[in-house]
């Protein structure tokens, strides 16, 4: 979901292709019980940004006229979500790299996600955001 995380992409795709390819039949039984989802890349704007002009973006790209007269792009697509939008760890200045956006759900991708889940709430047992740093399992 972070722009700068190239590895997540490659990591949701290398299991995407053990869930196909794999003979092992524990695997096999998983596929036989479990539907899976996988999205690659929640943020493919800020994905590509950061491949070709800043290595470390880590935002959506959508314009941000502020009321401090300033221009800043993008928003932390992990912060726009409804729970606990706008709280401790996110930032209303929307040239800070956890600016948490306007309103939850502001963002394209984070709306995206958030209609999709809810479309499938009564199917869905977890949901897993692959990020790439540090080791950590964070809960909402």
């Amino acid at each position: 979901i972070h722009a700068r995380e190239w590895i997540a992409p490659s990591t949701a795709l290398f299991i995407a292709n053990k869930l196909i390819t794999s003979t092992d039949i524990e695997i096999k039984n998983l596929l036989n019980v479990y539907d899976f989802y996988i999205m690659p890349s929640a943020n493919p704007d800020g994905y590509e940004y950061s491949r070709t002009s800043d290595r470390m973006w880590r935002k959506t790209r959508s314009n941000n006229p502020s009321f401090w007269g300033l221009f800043c792009r993008g928003v932390d697509p992990n912060r726009n979500y409804g729970f606990h939008w706008g709280s401790a760890g996110s930032s209303s200045y929307p040239c800070s790299e956890t600016y948490h956006g306007k309103a939850p759900f502001s963002e394209p991708e984070t709306k995206a996600i958030s209609d999709y889940i809810l479309s499938k709430k009564d199917n869905i047992k977890m949901y897993i955001a692959m990020h790439s740093y540090s080791q950590f399992i964070l809960t909402p």
